[in-house]
């Protein structure tokens, strides 16, 4: 089974979400003068869109970067000694 560099699918997937909050964040304010309320659309729908492509680039780069096998080190099995 080949290893897989979960740490950075982990920070790609922390990437996509934030990305994806920031995205979808809209927001809207009250004036105080006219009672009316003001649209002011999806502020960080910019810096959202960069998150989330960023984090798809993560996230691909963890599947396919592979991590060196590691030999597991010899066990040192403890040998009556013959004095």
């Amino acid at each position: 089974m080949e290893t897989r560099n979960k740490g950075l699918i982990i920070f790609g997937i922390v990437l996509l979400a934030i990305g994806l909050g920031l995205a979808l964040y809209h927001r809207t304010e009250m004036e105080d003068n006219n009672l009316a309320t003001v649209d002011l659309g999806y502020p960080y729908q910019a810096l959202g869109i960069g998150l989330l492509v960023t984090g798809m680039v993560f996230v691909a780069l963890g599947f396919l970067l592979q991590l060196p096998h590691r030999t597991p080190p010899p066990s040192h099995s403890q040998q009556p000694s013959s004095s």
